[in-house]
Protein backbone atom coordinates (compact mmCIF):
# COMPACT_ATOMS: atom_id res chain seq x y z
CA UNK A 1 0.00 0.00 0.00
CA UNK A 2 2.47 2.56 0.77
CA UNK A 3 4.79 1.79 -2.24
CA UNK A 4 1.79 3.07 -4.17
CA UNK A 5 1.16 5.72 -2.38
CA UNK A 6 5.01 6.71 -3.48
CA UNK A 7 4.22 5.79 -7.12
CA UNK A 8 1.17 7.76 -6.96
CA UNK A 9 3.19 10.91 -5.45
CA UNK A 10 6.01 10.60 -8.20
CA UNK A 11 3.28 10.18 -10.97
CA UNK A 12 1.35 13.49 -9.97
CA UNK A 13 4.80 15.30 -9.87
CA UNK A 14 5.26 14.29 -13.02
CA UNK A 15 1.79 15.46 -13.93
CA UNK A 16 2.21 18.74 -12.50
CA UNK A 17 5.41 19.95 -14.96
CA UNK A 18 6.02 22.70 -16.64
CA UNK A 19 2.43 23.52 -19.41
CA UNK A 20 0.31 20.98 -17.51
CA UNK A 21 -1.44 23.61 -15.47
CA UNK A 22 -3.27 27.05 -16.28
CA UNK A 23 -1.87 30.71 -15.21
CA UNK A 24 1.37 29.73 -13.37
CA UNK A 25 4.46 30.67 -11.88
CA UNK A 26 7.32 28.33 -12.32
CA UNK A 27 10.85 28.71 -11.25
CA UNK A 28 14.20 26.52 -11.06
CA UNK A 29 16.62 26.74 -8.39
CA UNK A 30 19.55 23.87 -9.84
CA UNK A 31 22.67 25.66 -9.20
CA UNK A 32 24.25 25.69 -5.29
CA UNK A 33 21.08 24.57 -3.65
CA UNK A 34 21.27 21.85 -0.54
CA UNK A 35 17.40 22.08 0.46
CA UNK A 36 16.02 19.84 -2.25
CA UNK A 37 15.65 16.91 0.40
CA UNK A 38 13.33 18.60 3.38
CA UNK A 39 11.26 20.26 0.29
CA UNK A 40 10.36 17.68 -1.07
CA UNK A 41 9.40 16.49 2.33
CA UNK A 42 7.55 19.59 3.08
CA UNK A 43 10.04 21.15 5.25
CA UNK A 44 9.27 18.86 8.11
CA UNK A 45 13.18 18.32 8.69
CA UNK A 46 13.64 19.84 12.08
CA UNK A 47 14.47 16.46 13.55
CA UNK A 48 16.56 14.77 10.57
CA UNK A 49 19.97 14.11 10.35
CA UNK A 50 21.46 15.25 7.41
CA UNK A 51 24.84 17.13 6.46
CA UNK A 52 24.50 20.52 4.07
CA UNK A 53 20.69 20.81 4.92
CA UNK A 54 20.52 20.43 8.61
CA UNK A 55 22.54 24.03 8.45
CA UNK A 56 19.06 25.83 7.80
CA UNK A 57 16.96 23.62 9.77
CA UNK A 58 18.43 22.17 12.74
CA UNK A 59 21.99 22.51 13.27
CA UNK A 60 21.58 19.91 16.02
CA UNK A 61 21.27 17.39 13.14
CA UNK A 62 24.32 18.29 11.84
CA UNK A 63 25.94 15.13 11.47
CA UNK A 64 28.69 13.16 8.93
CA UNK A 65 30.12 10.22 10.11
CA UNK A 66 28.34 7.41 11.60
CA UNK A 67 32.05 5.70 13.30
CA UNK A 68 33.89 8.31 15.22
CA UNK A 69 37.79 8.34 14.06
CA UNK A 70 39.99 11.30 15.13
CA UNK A 71 40.11 14.25 12.58
CA UNK A 72 38.43 13.81 9.23
CA UNK A 73 38.34 16.28 6.10
CA UNK A 74 35.25 16.24 4.30
CA UNK A 75 35.07 18.74 0.78
CA UNK A 76 32.01 18.76 -1.14
CA UNK A 77 31.36 19.98 -4.51
CA UNK A 78 29.02 20.28 -7.49
CA UNK A 79 30.68 19.68 -10.49
CA UNK A 80 28.34 21.22 -12.92
CA UNK A 81 28.51 24.62 -11.17
CA UNK A 82 31.74 25.61 -11.98
CA UNK A 83 31.07 25.32 -15.83
CA UNK A 84 28.20 26.93 -15.56
CA UNK A 85 29.42 29.96 -13.42
CA UNK A 86 32.60 30.16 -16.10
CA UNK A 87 30.11 30.36 -19.35
CA UNK A 88 27.73 32.83 -17.41
CA UNK A 89 30.30 35.02 -15.68
CA UNK A 90 28.69 38.02 -17.03
CA UNK A 91 25.27 37.09 -15.72
CA UNK A 92 26.81 36.30 -12.44
CA UNK A 93 28.22 39.31 -11.83
CA UNK A 94 25.94 41.95 -12.49
CA UNK A 95 24.14 44.51 -10.34
CA UNK A 96 26.06 45.58 -6.47
CA UNK A 97 28.97 43.28 -5.26
CA UNK A 98 31.84 43.73 -2.50
CA UNK A 99 35.17 42.06 -3.27
CA UNK A 100 35.52 39.44 -0.15
CA UNK A 101 32.22 37.79 -1.15
CA UNK A 102 32.92 38.10 -4.84
CA UNK A 103 35.52 35.31 -3.96
CA UNK A 104 33.83 33.50 -0.97
CA UNK A 105 30.52 33.33 -4.29
CA UNK A 106 33.24 32.31 -6.56
CA UNK A 107 35.11 29.38 -3.83
CA UNK A 108 31.23 27.96 -3.56
CA UNK A 109 30.68 27.27 -7.04
CA UNK A 110 34.19 24.92 -6.88
CA UNK A 111 33.83 23.61 -3.29
CA UNK A 112 30.21 23.99 -1.89
CA UNK A 113 31.30 22.72 1.55
CA UNK A 114 34.13 22.20 3.86
CA UNK A 115 33.25 19.84 7.10
CA UNK A 116 35.81 19.22 9.91
CA UNK A 117 34.65 15.91 12.25
CA UNK A 118 36.32 15.85 15.68
CA UNK A 119 35.24 12.81 16.77
CA UNK A 120 31.78 14.08 18.55
CA UNK A 121 32.52 17.31 17.47
CA UNK A 122 31.77 18.86 14.10
CA UNK A 123 32.04 21.92 12.45
CA UNK A 124 31.00 23.17 8.30
CA UNK A 125 31.63 25.79 6.28
CA UNK A 126 29.15 25.98 3.53
CA UNK A 127 29.13 28.66 0.89
CA UNK A 128 27.60 30.01 -2.01
CA UNK A 129 23.71 28.84 -1.10
CA UNK A 130 21.32 30.77 -2.74
CA UNK A 131 18.71 32.68 -1.27
CA UNK A 132 14.89 31.74 -2.22
CA UNK A 133 12.78 34.59 -1.94
CA UNK A 134 13.70 36.02 -5.51
CA UNK A 135 12.70 39.61 -6.18
CA UNK A 136 10.01 39.36 -9.60
CA UNK A 137 12.84 40.63 -11.89
CA UNK A 138 15.10 37.72 -11.05
CA UNK A 139 12.02 34.92 -11.73
CA UNK A 140 12.17 33.56 -14.92
CA UNK A 141 11.87 29.66 -16.67
CA UNK A 142 15.77 29.50 -17.43
CA UNK A 143 16.92 26.56 -15.09
CA UNK A 144 20.44 27.09 -15.14
CA UNK A 145 19.80 30.59 -14.07
CA UNK A 146 22.43 32.79 -12.20
CA UNK A 147 21.14 36.34 -12.53
CA UNK A 148 20.65 37.23 -9.21
CA UNK A 149 22.43 34.80 -7.00
CA UNK A 150 24.98 37.78 -6.38
CA UNK A 151 22.23 39.78 -4.90
CA UNK A 152 20.57 36.72 -3.11
CA UNK A 153 22.74 34.34 -1.29
CA UNK A 154 24.44 33.57 1.77
CA UNK A 155 27.36 31.67 3.67
CA UNK A 156 27.29 29.60 6.93
CA UNK A 157 28.80 28.20 9.72
CA UNK A 158 27.95 25.55 11.41
CA UNK A 159 28.74 23.62 14.90
CA UNK A 160 27.34 20.14 16.18
CA UNK A 161 28.60 18.13 19.42
CA UNK A 162 27.14 15.40 20.68
CA UNK A 163 26.89 15.59 24.11
CA UNK A 164 25.59 12.15 24.84
CA UNK A 165 24.57 9.03 22.93
CA UNK A 166 20.92 10.80 22.83
CA UNK A 167 21.46 14.39 22.97
CA UNK A 168 23.28 16.61 20.60
CA UNK A 169 23.04 20.65 20.58
CA UNK A 170 24.11 22.90 17.31
CA UNK A 171 24.27 26.51 16.44
CA UNK A 172 25.17 28.28 13.10
CA UNK A 173 25.60 31.66 12.07
CA UNK A 174 25.05 32.64 8.30
CA UNK A 175 26.16 35.62 6.48
CA UNK A 176 22.81 36.47 4.42
CA UNK A 177 23.03 39.01 1.43
CA UNK A 178 19.15 39.74 0.26
CA UNK A 179 17.70 42.25 -2.90
CA UNK A 180 16.82 46.01 -1.70
CA UNK A 181 13.23 46.74 -1.50
CA UNK A 182 13.83 49.61 -3.59
CA UNK A 183 16.25 47.79 -6.44
CA UNK A 184 16.43 44.09 -6.37
CA UNK A 185 20.26 44.92 -8.10
CA UNK A 186 21.26 46.62 -5.13
CA UNK A 187 21.99 44.39 -1.76
CA UNK A 188 21.36 44.29 2.36
CA UNK A 189 23.79 41.86 4.06
CA UNK A 190 23.14 40.86 7.25
CA UNK A 191 23.56 37.83 10.06
CA UNK A 192 21.39 35.35 10.92
CA UNK A 193 21.94 33.04 14.03
CA UNK A 194 20.28 29.47 14.81
CA UNK A 195 20.32 27.22 17.77
CA UNK A 196 18.90 23.67 18.19
CA UNK A 197 18.90 20.80 20.12
CA UNK A 198 18.14 16.65 18.69
CA UNK A 199 17.08 14.49 21.25
CA UNK A 200 16.86 10.23 20.40
CA UNK A 201 14.51 8.94 23.16
CA UNK A 202 14.09 5.19 21.76
CA UNK A 203 15.51 3.55 18.52
CA UNK A 204 14.02 5.31 15.04
CA UNK A 205 12.32 8.22 17.37
CA UNK A 206 14.03 11.59 16.87
CA UNK A 207 12.47 15.02 18.47
CA UNK A 208 14.22 18.07 17.33
CA UNK A 209 13.85 21.83 18.34
CA UNK A 210 15.52 25.11 16.69
CA UNK A 211 15.36 28.67 17.51
CA UNK A 212 16.09 31.15 14.32
CA UNK A 213 16.70 34.68 14.55
CA UNK A 214 16.66 36.34 11.89
CA UNK A 215 17.55 40.40 10.76
CA UNK A 216 14.76 42.89 10.90
CA UNK A 217 16.24 44.07 7.24
CA UNK A 218 16.03 40.07 5.72
CA UNK A 219 12.86 38.71 7.60
CA UNK A 220 11.79 37.14 4.66
CA UNK A 221 15.01 35.59 3.32
CA UNK A 222 13.93 31.80 4.80
CA UNK A 223 10.24 32.97 5.78
CA UNK A 224 8.65 32.21 1.36
CA UNK A 225 9.83 28.80 0.52
CA UNK A 226 11.28 27.56 3.93
CA UNK A 227 8.79 28.94 6.14
CA UNK A 228 11.66 29.79 8.94
CA UNK A 229 10.55 33.18 10.39
CA UNK A 230 12.25 35.31 12.88
CA UNK A 231 12.49 34.25 16.62
CA UNK A 232 10.26 31.55 16.35
CA UNK A 233 10.50 28.00 18.16
CA UNK A 234 10.19 25.15 15.78
CA UNK A 235 9.49 21.68 16.97
CA UNK A 236 9.74 18.16 14.75
CA UNK A 237 8.92 14.35 15.67
CA UNK A 238 10.64 11.72 13.43
CA UNK A 239 10.36 8.11 13.31
CA UNK A 240 12.00 5.45 11.16
CA UNK A 241 11.20 2.05 10.72
CA UNK A 242 13.43 -0.13 8.58
CA UNK A 243 13.47 2.05 5.38
CA UNK A 244 10.79 4.65 5.66
CA UNK A 245 10.66 8.09 7.59
CA UNK A 246 7.80 9.87 9.09
CA UNK A 247 8.04 13.27 9.87
CA UNK A 248 6.17 16.91 11.50
CA UNK A 249 7.35 19.59 12.36
CA UNK A 250 5.01 22.37 14.26
CA UNK A 251 6.44 25.65 12.84
CA UNK A 252 6.28 29.21 14.64
CA UNK A 253 5.82 28.13 18.30
CA UNK A 254 7.48 30.94 19.56
CA UNK A 255 6.51 33.87 16.77
CA UNK A 256 6.30 37.25 18.46
CA UNK A 257 3.19 38.91 16.19
CA UNK A 258 0.02 39.48 17.58
CA UNK A 259 -1.50 36.45 15.44
CA UNK A 260 1.32 33.52 15.68
CA UNK A 261 0.50 31.17 12.81
CA UNK A 262 1.65 28.06 13.73
CA UNK A 263 1.97 25.61 10.25
CA UNK A 264 2.16 21.97 10.88
CA UNK A 265 4.16 20.53 8.06
CA UNK A 266 4.12 16.60 7.22
CA UNK A 267 6.80 14.73 5.28
CA UNK A 268 7.58 10.74 4.49
CA UNK A 269 10.66 9.18 2.71
CA UNK A 270 10.93 5.30 1.76
CA UNK A 271 14.18 4.11 0.10
CA UNK A 272 14.03 2.10 -2.35
CA UNK A 273 17.00 -1.25 -3.23
CA UNK A 274 19.08 1.68 -0.86
CA UNK A 275 20.40 3.99 -4.02
CA UNK A 276 16.18 5.60 -4.41
CA UNK A 277 14.60 7.46 -2.33
CA UNK A 278 10.76 8.47 -3.07
CA UNK A 279 9.80 11.72 -0.87
CA UNK A 280 6.36 13.76 -0.79
CA UNK A 281 5.14 16.75 2.09
CA UNK A 282 2.40 18.67 2.37
CA UNK A 283 1.57 22.11 4.66
CA UNK A 284 -0.95 24.75 4.79
CA UNK A 285 0.83 28.27 4.83
CA UNK A 286 -0.40 31.45 6.60
CA UNK A 287 -2.18 32.49 3.59
CA UNK A 288 -4.15 29.43 3.72
CA UNK A 289 -2.74 27.81 0.56
CA UNK A 290 -2.11 24.24 0.08
CA UNK A 291 1.50 23.18 -0.50
CA UNK A 292 2.27 19.74 -2.17
CA UNK A 293 5.88 18.51 -2.50
CA UNK A 294 7.36 15.36 -4.23
CA UNK A 295 10.91 14.69 -5.05
CA UNK A 296 13.59 11.91 -4.86
CA UNK A 297 17.02 10.77 -4.08
CA UNK A 298 19.70 8.99 -6.57
CA UNK A 299 22.51 7.39 -5.71
CA UNK A 300 23.59 6.67 -1.64
CA UNK A 301 27.50 6.96 -0.93
CA UNK A 302 27.07 4.91 1.98
CA UNK A 303 27.19 1.74 -0.40
CA UNK A 304 30.15 3.17 -2.32
CA UNK A 305 32.81 3.68 0.99
CA UNK A 306 33.79 1.21 3.50
CA UNK A 307 32.06 1.48 6.85
CA UNK A 308 34.60 3.43 8.18
CA UNK A 309 33.82 6.80 6.08
CA UNK A 310 30.30 5.81 5.96
CA UNK A 311 27.71 9.00 6.93
CA UNK A 312 25.52 8.64 10.02
CA UNK A 313 22.56 9.32 7.73
CA UNK A 314 21.69 8.48 3.60
CA UNK A 315 24.16 10.53 1.53
CA UNK A 316 22.42 10.78 -1.55
CA UNK A 317 24.52 12.61 -4.61
CA UNK A 318 21.43 13.65 -6.10
CA UNK A 319 18.32 15.12 -4.88
CA UNK A 320 15.64 16.58 -6.49
CA UNK A 321 12.36 18.78 -5.20
CA UNK A 322 9.03 19.74 -7.09
CA UNK A 323 7.07 22.20 -4.47
CA UNK A 324 3.44 23.48 -5.89
CA UNK A 325 1.29 26.16 -4.01
CA UNK A 326 -2.07 26.06 -5.61
CA UNK A 327 -4.21 29.70 -4.54
CA UNK A 328 -6.51 31.96 -5.81
CA UNK A 329 -4.29 34.00 -7.95
CA UNK A 330 -1.84 31.24 -9.79
CA UNK A 331 -0.18 28.07 -9.02
CA UNK A 332 3.66 28.58 -7.46
CA UNK A 333 5.48 25.86 -8.91
CA UNK A 334 9.30 25.53 -7.88
CA UNK A 335 11.89 23.08 -9.13
CA UNK A 336 15.28 22.23 -6.72
CA UNK A 337 17.96 20.35 -8.13
CA UNK A 338 20.87 19.41 -5.87
CA UNK A 339 24.08 17.93 -6.77
CA UNK A 340 26.23 17.23 -3.93
CA UNK A 341 29.15 14.56 -4.45
CA UNK A 342 31.77 14.61 -1.10
CA UNK A 343 35.50 13.79 -1.11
Amino acid sequence: MFHRFMVLSSVLAILFSPGRLPAQDTIFFFLGTSKSRPLAMGGAFMSIQDDLASTFYNPATYELYKRKQGRRLTLFVNPVAPVVAGVKNSDLFTGEGETIDDVLLSLGFLIKSVSLSLGDVEFGLLLGEPGLNLPSAFKDETPLRLTGFRQNHSHSLVGRIKLAEQVSVGAAASLLYGSAPSDPRRRIDEVAISYGVLLKPEKGLQVGVSFVNLPDTLQRFSSVVERLVDESVNLGISYRLLNTTLSVDVRNLGEEREVAVREFHLGVEHVILSHLALRAGWFNNDQGNQVYSWGIGLLDGNALVSRERQFAHRNFFLNYAFVYENNSFDDQKQHFLSLNLRL
